[in-house]
């Protein structure tokens, strides 16, 4: 800290004028949500969806809520949700009726390869598959799953 000067004491009071109580300024504030309405919820991970450039292929990787994921290496990013329902929403607009859907299921060390998928899949979402790869052609699907270092169920 640098040497108080020599006519100024190093103790005391402030014997300067007291600042106006009224500036003339007006200040606002926006209103906040209603802290009663709802109760705040962590937000249960980062959803990441990648579309990949050489062929009809989704994946939805998850990642923890405090993850710093940078963009996809291989592909075009489609879109980060931080919610499941916001996950399911983008979802219901890709038509997944027509994709077949590889799951890695990371509590069993395998995969799991499932016809029938749409956008409200029980599974999608849940912390147990953090990977899931979603393809248009179902043979695309089955050799992906069987190229996996998991053995594939349903294959």
């Amino acid at each position: 800290m640098a040497a108080l000067p020599e006519d100024l004491s190093g103790v005391g009071t402030h014997r300067g004028n007291n600042p106006e109580s009224e500036t003339g300024q007006t200040v606002r504030s926006p209103t906040g949500p209603d802290p009663n309405a709802t109760e705040a919820q962590p937000a249960p991970g980062l959803f990441l969806v990648v579309r990949a450039p050489s062929e009809e292929r989704l994946s939805i990787q998850a990642h923890s809520a405090q993850a710093e994921v940078d963009g996809p290496d291989d592909g075009d990013e489609v879109g980060r949700y931080r919610t499941v329902d916001a996950l399911r929403a983008a979802l219901a607009d890709l038509e997944m009726s027509e994709y077949v859907a590889v799951f890695e299921d990371a509590e069993a060390n395998r995969v799991l390869v499932e016809d029938d998928v749409s956008g409200q899949h029980a599974w999608i979402g849940t912390p147990r598959y953090p990977q899931i790869t979603l393809f248009r052609e179902a043979e695309k699907a089955r050799a992906f799953a069987k190229a996996h270092e998991f053995p594939a169920l349903n294959a």
